[in-house]
């Protein structure tokens, strides 16, 4: 049976929000303004690119015709309550301030405020100039994270979500053995974004499935740091991030061993008890229902799929969401929802998975 808790959802009148996307023709930035078109309570006046565009050629939407589609120059003269950067790291480092200071919120889909600790050179390639911004932001894994006044919201990075979703409520209620995780993690192409590269050519990545970034993702120090905020556990996993013959989707297959006497039953209650409020989260063993395994079922929306499988203290664990969803665009919804007191789950119901 797969276990889906939600709650009620309660009445809220509120005058729509305003927003803004800033890289809309990316596939993050394109992925934002569709979810936005559909949500409730967010009206979409502006999106922002690097050069002059149209989310017609795009997007097929009729609600498209009231957006204003302007070059990244333009920006700081069309504010609104809130701006969704789904640009380069570097790019948001750069805009956030500017946009914070006029007493606007943002949500940064890119990496730039993401790690508190670690080293920006290392990790990013870049020196981190605004440290102030960088401790202060909200890193908004959604459930986990604690919402409050802070006006800059760090989304989480695709893999990282992934994972993340998976070993916390595990590792919250002391179930594994930290010291023996194993994540081998895999994405489709539109994870490298949609700049013209070599490796992400149809026929580089065509009947391949290779490692990338081996030992240096930027998203390993974004995971142990997440796993010691929300837990107080410190980790230091082996992750490799493989890039799939796919457009969309993540796959993270995460191996460890259990702490003794540990039973399918109480990991099964420990995703309940963690995502009781939270009706896009599923969770089963995998013998029971296969489908959460199925990359399929899962892209196109902003669902979390969880299976696991325990062989003696030998726990299997498996993580699906669509790297263009949880992984970057709905997560940002989310993230928007608790900014304004919303369910989180508005604006991303009834979403079929593109089979």
């Amino acid at each position: 049976m797969v276990h889906n808790y939600s709650r009620n959802a309660t009445d809220i009148s509120h005058t729509p929000i305003t927003v803004s996307v800033v890289g809309a023709r990316g596939y993050t930035g394109l992925e934002t303004v569709k979810q936005l078109l559909r949500h409730p309570f967010a009206k979409l006046t502006h999106a922002f690119a690097t050069n002059d565009f149209s989310l017609n050629q795009f997007i097929q939407n009729k609600k498209i015709t009231d957006v204003k589609c302007l070059p990244e120059k333009e920006l700081m003269n069309n504010l609104t309550d809130v701006v969704f950067l789904a640009t380069p790291a570097e790019a948001s480092l750069k805009l956030a301030p500017e946009i914070l200071k006029q007493g606007k919120k943002v949500i940064d889909l890119s990496g730039a405020f993401r790690l508190k600790k670690s080293d920006y050179v290392k990790w990013y390639g870049f020196t981190h100039e605004q440290n102030d911004l960088l401790q202060s932001a909200t890193y908004g894994l959604v459930p986990f994270a604690n919402f409050s006044a802070n006006p800059l919201v760090a989304n989480p990075g695709c893999y990282a979500s992934s994972v993340l979703m998976a070993l916390i409520p595990l590792i919250k209620k002391d179930l594994i053995q930290t010291e023996t995780i194993v994540i081998d993690a895999k994405s489709g192409t539109t994870g490298g974004g949609k700049k013209a590269v070599e490796n992400l050519l149809f026929t580089e990545v065509e009947g391949e499935c290779l490692p990338y970034k081996i030992g240096k993702h930027q998203h390993l120090p974004e995971i142990i740091e997440a796993v010691e905020q929300f837990t107080g556990v410190n980790i230091n996993p082996f992750f490799t991030t493989h890039l799939l013959p796919t457009r969309r989707g993540i796959l993270s297959s995460l191996y460890m061993r259990v702490k003794p006497g540990v039973t399918t039953e109480q990991i099964t209650e420990a995703y309940a008890q963690a995502y009781a409020s939270n009706p896009l989260v599923f969770f089963a063993e995998s013998d029971n229902q296969p489908q959460l395994l199925s990359l399929k079922k899962v892209v196109g929306t902003a669902h979390t799929h969880l299976s696991y499988h325990l062989k003696g203290d030998q726990l299997f664990l498996f993580s699906t969401i669509d790297n263009l969803m949880k992984g970057a665009a709905s997560q940002a919804i989310e993230n928007f929802n608790r900014l304004y007191d919303l369910p989180l789950e508005t604006g991303l119901e009834d979403m079929e998975a593109f089979i």
